[in-house]
């Protein structure tokens, strides 16, 4: 059952409707506002309201290479066993929090935390009953309600990307995770492209650049995770271990425009345009259909030292 958590953010009022607070979030950056901060919070709290299962259904079902799934290789990589105790940050609709739990089994518990009543709500239905888990609606960087050394495995899937700054819920995570246990994460790693598919992301980003220059800022202009700088001393500050790096791909399988859609349609990279914008790059990938483009992912693995 979802339940409120202490230190969540409100719930939103009448006049801060999700689609309302988007189209206002929309037009500060095609005016240049940099989304960073408070703004970009806004718009990944509004954006996982209005489609609250946008990963599960649009990157966990693409193939990958190395027989690579989203959320079950990642969670294989976390080494946990039956009867541990687990937190999955930014749950979303629960597609890393129910393959967690398919590990720890009905000896363990999973508890998958999200600000968005919305993701809440979704990763509540998709899961069985019975399953040992518990959603609870609260900020990822604030985890107060759980205590020291509480959980064997931390798991992030998708997220790290969200947060400008990872010091704070670095710090988190090592409090609440015992000697030994583990942190795994997924992550974009865009400056990993294929020569081909930097072109092909070049053209989609130049859509951007031209409706909504503003979005070009934070993570969207520093390297992927954990090599920018700040990034490395949040992961050294927090005191956790050395961060392990797999990189792996998912296949994007695109013959015509309505297909790349199927994926593209769902990414932040259409949320952040207009309506005018969405089609102006409707245009640009049918002009550059057929395509398979291999998405390049990082998988994180670190542990709290003891």
């Amino acid at each position: 059952m979802a339940t409120e958590m202490e230190g969540s953010a409100p719930a939103a009022t009448p006049a801060q409707q999700p689609h309302d607070e988007l189209a206002e979030i929309r037009a500060e950056v095609a005016a240049g506002r940099p989304l960073v901060g408070s703004l970009a919070a806004r718009f990944h709290r509004a954006v996982g309201a209005i489609d609250p299962a946008a990963t599960e259904d649009s990157l966990a079902v693409l193939p990958g290479n190395r027989g690579v799934h989203l959320y079950d290789s990642l969670i294989a990589w976390a080494s946990l066993v039956a009867g541990d105790q687990v937190l999955d940050l930014g749950c979303g609709s629960g597609g890393a929090t129910r393959a967690a739990a398919r590990v720890v089994g009905e000896e363990g518990m999973v508890v998958g935390i999200d600000v968005s009543p919305e993701c809440i709500a979704e990763a509540t239905a998709r899961t069985p009953a019975g399953a040992p888990v518990l959603y609870r609606r609260g900020d990822i960087t604030r985890l107060g309600a759980f205590g020291d050394r509480t959980f064997a495995g931390v798991v992030a899937s998708m997220v790290l990307d969200h947060v400008d700054d990872l010091a704070p819920l670095l710090a988190e995570v090592f409090r609440v995770l015992r000697p030994g246990g583990r942190l795994v994460a997924s992550v974009m790693s865009f400056d990993h492209l294929r020569p081909m598919d930097a072109s092909f992301m070049g053209s989609v980003l130049a859509v951007v650049g031209r409706r909504a220059p503003g979005a070009l800022a934070g993570r969207a202009s520093r390297a992927s995770i954990p090599h920018e700088p700040r990034d490395l001393r949040a992961f050294k500050d927090a005191g956790l271990a050395t961060v392990e790096e797999l990189d792996v791909q998912l296949a994007v399988l695109m013959e015509d425009v309505d297909q790349a859609w199927s994926v593209f349609g769902r990414t932040y990279i259409a949320q952040i345009l207009d309506a005018e914008g969405q089609e102006e790059l409707r245009r640009v990938l049918a002009r550059r259909m057929p395509h398979t483009l291999y998405l390049p992912v990082r998988f994180l693995r670190t542990r709290r030292p003891g």
